[in-house]
């Protein structure tokens, strides 16, 4: 009973905020609104005479959902939200998680309580009209944002004039004032660029011209393509080549594209790797099929963390809620569980900002028929034994959602030491043995001032029972709890 006191606690303090929200209103409005919808089965809770404790994590995620809630609505709901905003660009990010944490709570309520029509009820919580809803608020706050910033920088450029036109007639006197003018209004359109940033237009994959395609430096070459730096429109983006005995047939790879396409709506996310398209030239005696996506510069997890010995506690924690947040897009899009597959910090792109994207699915229908002898030659695969859940290891098919929380465990283990797992560990060793070897290695490695929330993230994650392993839902809340709870000490 008093996990459901406090989760109402917070349900209240969150319409008070709401109420004298300054900024972002519209977005207030909306949390406001699914909160209170969301207390509806809640409610129904507390009226029960015993909750039963199989209910406690359901309720346990809730609150820290809540928590996050309050904390976003805190942050961002006054008019000094604008200077947090360009030190954290995340806003959006943020807000969608939280809304999608609530949608996740709403559907595991519902089985709880016997709210009457439980269908009609769900519909309010519809993924693709909150994506509509949320997409329109962001808009109309940035823009009330803009005004207010727009009107600050008149109501100062009033009082310049009125300076001016009171000193004596001293021409550098004037001229500094005119310089004062000039920065504001460049910081003002610096701060309009940072704010329409927020605004993250929706992927739209297309077939590409070769025209449209700048193609730069090599970055890799494999058997099977090779990876370019190129421009798209003046966006950076990366250019993967096919190579091999190659489709001469378009149709085929049209229509998987558009099959891909579709399915990647749902994955739209920060965290995931942006797809632009593809791009199908037939200008050359033979055909050249490119895949065209998003570059990121220091390239991936694995890579950076072999380099930048040095990270701080901090930007490790936020790398790890990037490569969970990555996973839950997938682990709970519309489609419900799909598996990445194979999880590895190699799988993992690194941007100029640190922020972890993942990458290597999305149009893999696509590729497929882009290759003549896609079917009939056995692809390589690279399984890298150590990130696998033990129960895996006994038995190939026993491959879900929770061996891949194992799989990101391991990630995170990765991204708090710097280290490779189980490196130069012999390849005679048994796999049977990987699960103690790593246990003892990460008992071992971890440093003493690693902070206690990658700690108790690195062991529930890769707990033995598949089971007692937290979803990904609930360790992207625990993360955000945790550096909200930071950044209110700071």
């Amino acid at each position: 009973m008093e996990l459901l006191k406090g989760i109402l606690k917070i349900a209240y303090n969150i319409y008070s905020l709401h109420e004298k929200a300054s900024c972002n209103k519209k977005q207030c409005y909306r949390l406001k609104k699914r909160i209170e919808l969301l207390m509806v089965p809640v409610e129904k809770l507390t009226n029960q005479a015993k909750v039963h404790k199989d209910h406690n994590d359901i309720l346990q995620q809730l609150l820290c959902t809540m928590n996050n809630a309050e904390s976003w609505i805190q942050k961002y709901s006054n008019r000094v939200w604008f200077l947090k905003f360009i030190k954290a660009n995340k806003i959006k990010e943020e807000f969608a998680l939280i809304n999608d944490r609530l949608r996740d709570a709403a559907e595991a309520l519902i089985m709880l309580t016997s709210v009457e029509h439980s269908q009609n009820f769900l519909k309010y919580f519809n993924e693709k009209e909150w994506k509509k809803q949320n997409f329109k608020a962001i808009e109309e706050d940035i823009n009330d944002i803009k005004e207010y910033l727009k009107n600050e920088l008149d109501s100062v450029a009033k009082k310049v004039v009125d300076v001016a036109d009171k000193m004596d007639s001293v021409d550098n006197k004037v001229d500094d004032m005119a310089t004062k003018m000039d920065r504001l209004e460049e910081l003002y359109k610096k701060v309009e660029a940072q704010l329409l940033s927020g605004i993250r237009m929706p992927w739209n994959p297309k077939i590409i011209q070769a025209t449209d395609l700048v193609q730069g430096e090599l970055l890799m070459e494999t058997r099977s393509y090779f990876l370019y730096r190129g421009d798209y429109h003046k966006s950076p983006v990366t250019i993967k080549v096919l190579k091999g005995e190659l489709s001469e047939d378009n149709v085929p790879i049209r229509r998987s594209f558009e099959s891909d396409c579709n399915t990647m709506e749902k994955f739209e996310c920060l965290n995931i790797v942006r797809l632009y398209g593809i791009c199908i030239d037939n200008s050359q005696s033979e055909p050249c099929y490119s895949l065209v996506a998003e570059f990121c510069e220091k390239g991936t997890l694995r890579e950076l963390l072999s380099k930048e010995k040095d990270l701080s506690w901090n930007q490790r924690i936020l790398m790890a809620l990037d490569a969970a947040r990555a996973l839950y897009r997938l682990h709970q899009s519309e489609l419900k569980t799909v598996l990445y597959g194979n999880l590895s910090s190699s799988k993992f792109l690194v941007d100029g900002k640190y922020c972890l994207k993942l990458y290597g699915f999305g149009l893999s229908k696509t590729e497929s028929s882009m290759r003549r002898s896609y079917n009939v030659k056995k692809r390589e695969k690279n399984t890298e034994w150590m990130y696998t859940a033990p129960e895996t290891l006994k038995d190939i098919n026993a491959y879900d959602k929770h061996s891949e929380i194992y799989s990101l465990g391991v990630v995170f283990y990765e991204i708090a030491s710097g280290k490779f797992p189980l490196q130069g560990l012999p390849v005679s060793e048994k796999v049977d043995k990987l699960y103690d070897l790593l246990s003892a290695e990460v008992e071992m490695e971890l440093a003493l001032d690693c902070p206690t929330i990658l700690k108790d993230l690195i062991k529930k994650t890769r707990d033995i029972n598949p089971k007692n392993r937290p979803s990904a839902g609930a360790v992207v809340d625990l993360l955000l709890n945790h550096l909200n709870k930071e950044a209110n000490h700071e």
